[in-house]
């Protein structure tokens, strides 16, 4: 499944990415490229990487939605963040993935990433408050990745807070 197929899916506006959007992911991975050759991959390749937006064929396999990221409580440790066909995932480094009840959430506030003329493209950045009815918290990551959260919550698009695009 592509990222067209994806955004198919979910009932979440997402736009598409622009010319020059495209344009500067193709100079970034130039500039990628030559980071890590010039330091012989020591760490090159570590930090913010862009989804691929693929789909496995089995259903319990993760998708790849780019980093997602959950601070709930918001004082919590930030935790990344997978989700598969049917679920969504906290994956800590080091100990076992555990299911999280997105479902009996909800979006109290959305503020996009600055910097973008197209906020809703599939890899803006995103910052959702979420509630889960006793704390707050935090889920960041690529727009088309919230989006399929929120398909599978069962959320509806949010609007972005007062204040941002």
């Amino acid at each position: 499944m592509s990222a067209e197929e994806l955004r198919r899916q979910v009932s979440w506006t997402v736009d598409d990415t622009s010319a020059a959007l495209r344009a500067g992911r193709f100079l970034g991975g130039v500039v990628h490229l030559v980071s890590a050759l010039a330091t012989l991959g020591a760490d090159a390749g570590i930090g913010a990487r862009r989804p691929r937006w693929t789909v496995p064929a089995d259903p319990d396999d993760y998708l790849d939605l780019g980093p997602l990221t959950l601070r709930l409580p918001e004082s919590g440790p930030s935790e990344p963040v997978q989700a598969t066909r049917t679920g969504v995932w906290a994956t800590p480094a080091g100990r076992p993935a555990r299911r999280l009840p997105v479902e009996a959430w909800r979006v109290v506030a959305a503020v996009p990433g600055t910097g973008s003329r197209s906020p809703r493209h599939p890899e803006a950045e995103w910052t959702l408050t979420v509630s889960d009815g006793s704390a707050h918290g935090s889920l960041t990551g690529a727009w088309l990745g919230l989006a399929w959260i929120g398909h599978l919550a069962g959320w509806s698009e949010p609007v972005a807070s007062p204040g941002h695009g």
